[in-house]
């Protein structure tokens, strides 16, 4: 009786250090909203432990909303349910199996996971306004497109080659990934007031272009947390979620179309550093500033400097230095990386969602164009509208 008495008192002790665990604190919940209302945030919505915890549009109607970049983590979805169903052997087939002319040069090499993990070496112009938008069928731009960098070999953020995966999907299913996607996910999960922008000849965006409630951009986060599973059905397979979130060793902040967080990246710039932007043809100008913010950083300390010393001071720093970085393969700063804690979707103007698997916890922030040029937005896509902090907060959230 003794026995039994200790063990019902140890483990209500274990039940209440987990729950006390996974409870949202309070001073760091109320730093976040302020924040999100500051920054114009147009939806913020929190699911922990499996429930909705809450949803927060400060003084603003629900609404769905474009999730920018942050579509090309749900595109990922869609091959995951591929190999699940059978339809697709193994993302390491090269996209020549689907597109015959592609069996040839370089572009025989192509594999789907090269334009999973942006590494396809693809001809690439990071602004999409050059030629992507002005396409009138932006998969038939992306076959189109030379090869620069032998495919593998190095890191390229590309929407012309993630565009490509949506003609893949069709192939294979014959249908569009949107259809696909809310026949096979959405409905099962009661997501049904959704959008997605599609080019003039009807393919679906896969850089970009879903407009979805913030609320159920959550639940497709939390279906990461479940591994693919929804109120005891397994939508996609438990492993493909491993393998997304394996890093690429190319680039150890990105996995499959899905971005890895760390519980500490430590930014460096040292002599090594500005030697290797040299001589990858910065100028003097910009080395100097470069040269002035010499040090490691933690995430939190790098940010506010760079944007402050170098963007904000360098009126074409977006039209010249940021297509010679995405095309050489590099940032200012080399990186360090701590211990994995979760996994993000990241989209233009700070439309993000992270998920954080060991605390059951996702959070959702979503704003509009309309929304972001109030206050301290600009024309350009930048500004503190952007929310810069916002993954450093979440990660306050639970202690």
């Amino acid at each position: 009786m003794k026995n039994k008495f200790i063990l019902i008192v140890v483990l209500t002790l274990l039940i209440g250090k987990t729950y006390s665990q996974n409870k949202i604190d309070k001073a760091a919940l109320d730093t976040l909203l302020k924040i999100a209302e500051k920054t114009q945030t147009d939806g913020l919505v929190i699911y922990q432990d499996g429930k909705l915890y809450g949803e927060y549009y400060f003084g603003k109607e629900p609404k769905k909303i474009e999730a920018m970049s942050s579509t090309k983590s749900i595109v990922n979805l869609a091959i995951g349910k591929l190999i699940t169903d059978g339809l697709l052997t193994s993302i390491d087939q090269p996209v020549y199996e689907f597109y015959p002319e592609w069996k040839q040069g370089m572009k025989k090499d192509i594999t789907i996971r090269h334009l999973l993990n942006h590494t396809s070496g693809m001809q690439n112009f990071p602004s999409t306004s050059v030629e992507i938008y002005p396409s009138p069928n932006f998969v038939n731009l992306a076959l189109a497109a030379e090869i620069t960098d032998k495919p593998g070999t190095k890191f390229s953020y590309n929407n012309k080659a993630v565009n490509l995966l949506g003609g893949i999907v069709k192939i294979l299913t014959r249908k569009r990934i949107d259809n696909y996607l809310y026949e096979k996910i959405f409905e099962p999960m009661e997501i049904n007031d959704f959008d997605w922008k599609a080019d003039d000849d009807g393919n679906p965006h896969c850089m970009s272009g879903f407009q979805v409630q913030p609320k159920d951009m959550a639940k497709l986060g939390q279906l990461y947390i479940q591994k693919g599973n929804w109120n005891g059905k397994q939508l996609i397979k438990a492993d493909w979620f491993d393998e997304t979130g394996t890093p690429n060793k190319l680039s150890p902040e990105c996995g499959l179309l899905w971005w890895i967080e760390y519980d500490n990246i430590k930014a460096i710039i040292d002599d090594k550093q500005i030697e290797t932007l040299e001589k990858a043809g910065f100028d003097e100008a910009i080395l100097k500033k470069i040269k002035a913010i010499k040090g490691a950083y933690t995430s939190t300390e790098y940010f506010p400097i760079f944007n402050t010393k170098i963007v904000n001071t360098t009126p074409n720093w977006t039209t010249k230095y940021v297509p010679l970085l995405l095309a050489k393969g590099l940032q200012v700063s080399r990186k360090e990386y701590g211990n994995i804690i979760g996994y993000s979707t990241r989209g233009f103007l700070g439309n993000c969602m992270v998920v954080y698997p060991d605390k059951n916890l996702v959070v959702v922030r979503m704003i509009s164009w309309e929304s972001f040029v109030k206050g301290e937005g600009k024309q350009d896509g930048t500004g503190v509208n952007n929310f810069e902090n916002f993954f450093s907060l979440t990660r306050n959230l639970i202690k």
